[in-house]
């Protein structure tokens, strides 16, 4: 072969590198990272595709909701309580369906307050609007549509080098700040345009594929899983504080920095291990190091990328994780969102539980402090409801606050602290609890300050 002819082929081969690395990168940051406005709403093509799934099923999707909660309700009675042998022959469905018996009694729950809110049979409770509706029929369904469609293409982002790219170049400044790999950026930008249990599902598939530690893992999955833009803009208008966005969301920024410089070098997550999931080290490619940083950036994304996976691996690996969320969270997740809905519109136990926190919201000068002290401790199970009792006060400074909050605390059981108990990562629920209560604390004056100076 003559040398032109070599030339040639290296030259071709290296465009195919740049190709395996940029298209599917390319395709990823317009699907995930890409802010749009359609019909006057700000969003991203990813949440735009959710729209129109949802909108393409219609009423089909509260029923496609219902089978979906009483089948995991059924089977995970059947495999877990009867142990039959043939599901040992089939690893994904003994995963899915064997569980702990708290999580079956909520799987069971769910399945079948799911069925009665669907047919409107039984009290109003339970099926009523302010309750069974808002759980299984509304935010359920738009769960549904989201999880399922960001499983599918997150690969785009993931798998073929942009995440290596990124975390690459701003691998120092996260080291500094966080003392985190530089891809627990991405993470955040993840979750901030598009969803935060996406950027949560995002923290375990790299703790899984080794490139965090448990630590780091935990670190990110509940500093850095932040609660989305235009979810942001949905609560400070439900909140009546949208006429100060840029400032709400403002505090909001400085809240989650000062929260994750914090929390990560205290317990609980400063006692977790550093160790790797089912490997010694941590897996990222050893590469030849180079001064300049954007082509030690762009090395490591070609390699990265040149070993992407097929489509058919990529099916698969949806395939199992959506089956894991629709089968093994969701009903459990919509069933302590509907808990919790039951308990603060039908009873007085939050507002009895909460009340030490009325003393706190008086110390920071907040004004109908008995009314939004629930609000301050019931994010731990839902993100929605803190926002939902904002619109009972009158005071701007106090929905500013609970708005705040909504947005902050990021540890919601309903949503992405179920993703993370349910993970492999080696975090329970009372340490949850505690990085919960730690984040408030951190963010409840930041956010007081700033609704003082602002209104």
């Amino acid at each position: 072969m003559s040398l032109e002819n070599t030339s040639t082929v290296s030259s071709t081969n290296n465009w195919q590198r740049y190709a395996q690395f940029l298209i599917p990168s390319l395709i990823g940051v317009l699907l995930f990272l890409t802010p749009i406005t359609y019909e006057g709403k700000q969003t991203i093509v990813i949440g735009l595709l959710s729209d129109f799934i949802r909108q393409a099923l219609g009423a089909a999707l509260p029923l496609l909701v219902t089978v979906t909660f009483v089948l995991s309700g059924i089977m995970s009675s059947y495999v877990s309580l009867l142990k039959p042998r043939w599901i040992t022959r089939h690893p994904l469905l003994q995963h899915v369906f064997t569980t702990t018996p708290l999580w079956l009694v909520l799987r069971f729950l769910g399945g079948l307050f799911c069925a009665m809110t669907y047919f409107q049979y039984g009290p109003e409770w339970i099926t009523g609007s302010d309750t069974g509706q808002v759980a299984y029929m509304e935010i359920a369904g738009i769960i549904f549509c989201i999880i399922a469609i960001a499983n599918l293409l997150l690969s785009f982002l993931t798998d073929f080098g942009f995440l290596e790219f990124i975390g690459t170049l701003i691998s120092r400044p996260f080291q500094i700040l966080f003392r985190l790999p530089g891809r627990a950026g991405l993470d955040a930008i993840t979750s901030w345009v598009g969803d935060s249990s996406i950027g949560t599902i995002l923290t375990i598939r790299q703790y899984e594929s080794g490139h965090y530690s448990a630590r780091e893992a935990a670190t990110v999955a509940t500093n850095f899983s932040a609660v989305s833009l235009p979810f942001c803009v949905v609560i400070a208008q439900m909140a009546k504080i949208d006429d100060v966005f840029v400032l709400f969301y403002c505090t909001v920024a400085v809240c989650g920095i000062a929260a994750a410089l914090i929390t990560p070098r205290l317990p609980p997550l400063s006692n977790l291990p550093q160790r790797f999931y089912q490997r010694e080290q941590r897996s990222d490619e050893q590469l030849e190091q180079h001064n300049n940083i954007f082509v030690r950036a762009t090395q490591t994304a070609l390699a990265r990328a040149q070993n992407g996976p097929s489509l058919k691996q990529i099916l698969r690996q949806a395939g199992h994780s959506i089956t894991d969320i629709f089968i093994a969270v969701l009903p459990a997740a919509m069933t302590i969102e509907l808990i919790v809905l039951v308990i603060y519109h039908h009873s007085n136990l939050l507002q009895t539980l909460s009340a030490p926190m009325v003393y706190v919201l008086e110390v920071l000068q907040l004004p109908e402090a008995e009314t939004a002290a629930a609000g301050t401790l019931i994010g731990f199970f839902d993100q929605f409801i803190p926002a939902i009792i904002s619109t009972n006060v009158d005071s701007p400074i106090t929905r500013f606050v609970l708005a705040g909050l909504s947005v902050t605390q990021l540890i919601y059981m309903a949503e992405n602290g179920l993703l993370i108990l349910r993970s492999s990562i080696p975090i329970g629920f009372k340490q949850l609890a505690v990085i919960f209560l730690l984040r408030t604390a951190i963010v409840l004056p930041i956010l007081a300050a700033a609704a003082h100076i602002i209104y």
